[in-house]
C-alpha cells in the first residue's frame, strides 16, 4: 500500500515514522523545511548560548504521555529536558504597579518582591474549581464563561487574570477567551494526578522533526513541494505538486491544517460533509517574536517572572523569560497588538491558532466518526484533545491503527 501524507510536521512525520516498516510512503511539504510550528534557533545573549524554540515550545512527561514515549524512542534521554521553574506575572497597561507577581518555584536566586492578595486567591479558587471539573469530567462543551462567573471574585480580576491568562495561550481577545471549551482552557494547568509539570528540550523540538525524517529513511520526503491539485481516479488518488511531479497513492492523509485541508479537498466530489466539518475550526493569527530586550517586562527585576502578561485594549499577549531556565537573557513575546515592538529581535514569525470552543469539540467527535471514509484521513493537533505536541502524535497513531494495525513502531510506542 501506497500512503501519500501532506505536511512535514509533527503529526505527517509522526505518521511516516509509524508506518517505516509497514507502508511505502511519501510526504510533500510546501515549506523548504520540515517541522511544521517546531522553529528552533541557537542564540548568543549576556555570555550564554542555548536553543530556542519561537514555535511549539514547553512539553509535560505528564500532560503529554505519547509525546514523551515517542522521544524516547527517538534517542533523547532524561539529560536533554530540563525541568521549568514556575513564576507569573500580570500587568495591566496603564498601571506602573504589577496586578499580580506570583511566588517562584523554586526559590527565586534574584531579589524578589511578590504582589499576591485579592489577585493570587482567584487564581487559586479558579484553578481548584477547575481541577472538580477535571475530576468530575464535566462536559467539554461548556465554555469557560460557565467555570468562572459563579466564582466569588471581582468582575476586574475574573477579566483581567482568569480570562486573560487563556486568552494568551489560545491567542484571542477576552471576549472570545468566555466562549472557549472550559475544559481546553485549564487543561494544561490542571491534572488529576496533581500540578503538570513542564519542560524544554534543550536540543530545540525542531530537532525531533529531523530525528522522525532519519529513522524514516524508506519514506520519500520532498519540501518545497506543496500540493496543487489533488484528484480521485480508479479508487486511488493522484497528488499534482508545485515542482510539477504526480504522485499516485493508495491512501491520502492530510496532516495540515484545517482550513488548508478544505483548500485541498475543494475539487473532490464527495468532500462537502468532511470540509463542512472542517469549516467550524476557526484559526486566529498571531506573531511571535524572540527578543534581547526586556520589552515587556516591568522595570524591576523583582517583578519579573518565566512567565508574564500584559492586559490591553481587549487583550492579553504574553512574556517568557528564558533567563532561569535556560540561563540567557532572551525573551519570547507575542507581538500581535502590541503598540511597540522590541528593539533587539532574533527571530519574528506568524502562526495561526485554533480556537477550542464547544463547537469545535462537537466537530472533533463529527470529525472521527469520518476518518478513513474513501481513504482519506486527517492528522493534526486540531483532530484530538487540545492544540499541543500529545494531540499531534495522538492523530497519528490514530491514522496508523487504522492504516498499518500491526506496525512494529506502533506497537513500541503504545507499550508504555
Amino acid at each position: 500500500m501506497r500512503v501519500g501524507i501532506v505536511g512535514a510536521g509533527l503529526s505527517g512525520l509522526t505518521l511516516a515514522w509509524l508506518l517505516a516498516d509497514s507502508c511505502e510512503t511519501v510526504v510533500l511539504e510546501s515549506r523548504d523545511r520540515v517541522g511544521g510550528t517546531m522553529r528552533s534557533v541557537r542564540v548568543r545573549a549576556g555570555g550564554g548560548e542555548a536553543t530556542l524554540d519561537l514555535g511549539a515550545q514547553d512539553i509535560s512527561p505528564d500532560l503529554f504521555p505519547t509525546h514523551r514515549r515517542l522521544l524516547e524512542l527517538l534517542g533523547y534521554g532524561d539529560e536533554q529536558f530540563v525541568d521549568l521553574p514556575a513564576s507569573l506575572t500580570v500587568l495591566k497597561a496603564g498601571r506602573r504597579e504589577p496586578l499580580l507577581v506570583s511566588p517562584h518555584t523554586p526559590e527565586a536566586s534574584w531579589p524578589r518582591d511578590e504582589r499576591l492578595g485579592a489577585a493570587w486567591q482567584a487564581v487559586g479558587t479558579f484553578l481548584q474549581r477547575a481541577t472538580e471539573w477535571d475530576k468530575e469530567d464535566v462536559s467539554w462543551e461548556r465554555p469557560l464563561a460557565d467555570l468562572v462567573e459563579p466564582l466569588p471574585v471581582s468582575q476586574e480580576i475574573k477579566r483581567d487574570v482568569l480570562y486573560a491568562r487563556p486568552a494568551f495561550l489560545f491567542c484571542c481577545s477576552l471576549e472570545q477567551a468566555m466562549t472557549l471549551s472550559a475544559r481546553a482552557a485549564v487543561a494544561f494547568y490542571v491534572n488529576t494526578a496533581g500540578e503538570p509539570r513542564w519542560q524544554q528540550l534543550l536540543p530545540g523540538l525542531e530537532s525531533t522533526a529531523w530525528a522522525l525524517a532519519a529513522r524514516a529513511p524508506a519514506a520519500r520526503i520532498r519540501t518545497a513541494a506543496g500540493v496543487r491539485q489533488v484528484r480521485r481516479a480508479e479508487g486511488r488518488y493522484e497528488l499534482l505538486d508545485t515542482a510539477g511531479e504526480r504522485h499516485v497513492v493508495d491512501e491520502l492523509v492530510l496532516a495540515v491544517p484545517p482550513w488548508e485541508a478544505v483548500r485541498l479537498l475543494g475539487p473532490l466530489a464527495g468532500t462537502q460533509e468532511v470540509r463542512d466539518v472542517l469549516a467550524c475550526f476557526e484559526p486566529v493569527d498571531t506573531t511571535y517574536a524572540l527578543h534581547l530586550d526586556p520589552a515587556y517586562l516591568p522595570e524591576s527585576r523583582a517583578h519579573w517572572s518565566t512567565s508574564a502578561f500584559e492586559v490591553h485594549d481587549g487583550w492579553s499577549e504574553s512574556t517568557d523569560w528564558f533567563g532561569p531556565s535556560r540561563g540567557v537573557e532572551v525573551f519570547k513575546s507575542q507581538l500581535t497588538h502590541r503598540d511597540r515592538l522590541p528593539r533587539q529581535v532574533v527571530l519574528r514569525e506568524d502562526y495561526r491558532h485554533l480556537l477550542i470552543t464547544p463547537a469545535v469539540v462537537r466537530a472533533q467527535r463529527r470529525l472521527d466518526a469520518l476518518q478513513g471514509r474513501g481513504g482519506l484521513h486527517l492528522a493534526g493537533q486540531y483532530t484530538t484533545w487540545v492544540s499541543s505536541q500529545e494531540s499531534a502524535v495522538r492523530s497519528a497513531v490514530a491514522v496508523a491503527r487504522r492504516l498499518a494495525p500491526r506496525s512494529p513502531r506502533l506497537a513500541q510506542l503504545l507499550s508504555a
